[in-house]
């Protein structure tokens, strides 16, 4: 009896903390999708931010993204990583625009 309801204890505890992860992960992922192309203005050395000067209307603006693990980079289709983008280079960036910009993928042709 006492093994049986340990059991139940346990299983329950799991399922809330799977439930949690779940629902931590979708408030992360709120937010719209976005896409800019533009010349690299700056790599933050830490690899954790990227700017670009991109245009958005008629004007030219500097758009900044954070980069976190679930960012992926490709140069020339193949996977990378933020160290082989170069300010000057040319990329596109596809981000979640929430409170913050969260880069979802970096592109340099």
């Amino acid at each position: 009896m006492k093994k049986s309801v340990f059991v139940v204890l346990a299983l329950l505890i799991g399922s809330m903390m799977i439930a949690s992860i779940t629902l931590t992960s979708a408030a992360e992922e709120k937010g719209k999708m976005m896409t800019a192309t533009g010349k690299v203005m700056s790599v933050d050395p830490q690899g954790t931010a990227i700017t670009i000067s991109a245009k958005t209307g008629k004007q030219m603006e500097d758009v900044g993204a954070i980069v976190n693990e679930q960012t992926v980079v490709k140069v020339k289709g193949k996977k990378a990583s933020l160290s082989d983008i170069k300010p000057g280079d040319t990329v596109q960036i596809r981000y979640l625009k929430s409170d913050n910009l969260y880069a979802k993928e970096i592109t340099k042709k």
